[in-house]
């Protein structure tokens, strides 16, 4: 009987990528991805993934989209009802009596994180262990792919834009958290388990530059900036005030060494050792600067 599972999130980047890893291990499985906007989800409905509408207001429509699946993605992106929205997704899960819960959450999340982001995860993260769900629960370290957000300045300028000082961290490429999602979605294990994703090295962003531009062939330069001009150009460029101030507080956090740490999470899980920052770049990162 095949495995039925449900993807929240799955349109955005580790929710694509997951689908993706899912697919790719050709298992007997059914995906159905919980949608606000299935035009935009056409390619999933390519591939053969069921799509069912709704936002994560509706509880009715989300209770649905968890009827009769063995297991559940839950995925929200950051804002100021993520936790109200990691609740609704596991409250449909419950009431479908889903079999486990996977949750993409935050680093280090604490009641006393140094972000909103990390509290708020905390919170969804705890509704889920009292709820009595099966669940594993994942705090990847800040991604590789946050890098993209830097590719015009570096076509432009040969310069990328960061608050995170002389900070290093053990940041991670999204395949490897897709991996992991996929490998757990799929085969279960690792039941009642928390795990931090990361990558086999921690870096700082003058490292980075390195690496990226002897895989380019041009000079690329990190320019260290404050957190309060992280906040004031995010917010210039339109992001709202809770991103803008998001971002303020991850880069106080890593500039003071607060993501200065790798775990062998990735390969516990998935099987394989993390992709390192040179295999990002080369792989990912580098086709688009070119």
């Amino acid at each position: 009987m095949s495995k039925k599972i449900l993807i929240t999130g799955a349109t955005g980047s580790v929710g694509s990528l997951t689908i993706q890893s899912i697919l790719a291990k050709n298992a007997d499985v059914k995906l159905r991805a919980y949608v606000r906007n299935p035009e935009k989800a056409a390619n999933l409905k390519n591939l053969g993934v069921e799509l069912a509408q709704g936002d994560f207001e509706n509880q009715d429509a989300l209770n649905k989209a968890a009827e009769g699946m063995d297991a559940v993605f839950s995925l929200t992106l950051a804002n100021p009802k993520a936790i109200e929205e990691g609740k609704a997704i596991t409250l449909a899960a419950k009431n479908a009596g889903v079999k486990h819960i996977v949750r993409n959450s935050a680093i280090k999340a604490a009641p006393d994180a140094p972000t909103e982001n990390g509290k708020m995860h905390y919170a969804a993260d705890e509704d889920i262990k009292a709820s009595g769900l099966t669940y594993t629960i994942f705090r990847p370290h800040f991604f590789m792919q946050n890098l993209l957000f830097a590719t015009q300045t570096i076509k432009e300028q040969g310069a990328m834009y960061w608050g995170m000082g002389d900070g290093k961290m053990g940041l991670v490429d999204v395949r490897d958290l897709a991996d992991s999602y996929a490998e757990v979605l799929v085969n279960g294990g690792h039941e009642n388990k928390i795990y931090t994703l990361t990558g086999p090295e921690s870096i700082d962003f003058y490292t980075m530059a390195k690496i990226i531009s002897e895989s380019i062939g041009k000079q690329v330069n990190y320019v260290a900036v404050t957190p309060d001009q992280v906040q004031e150009s995010l917010i210039a460029m339109g992001a709202g005030e809770f991103a803008a101030n998001l971002y303020r507080q991850y880069s106080i956090a890593y500039a003071a060494g607060w993501g200065d740490f790798t775990t062998n999470d990735v390969e516990t899980v998935s099987g394989h050792k993390s992709r390192s920052f040179k295999q990002f770049v080369d792989e990912v990162f580098a086709p688009m600067l070119k």
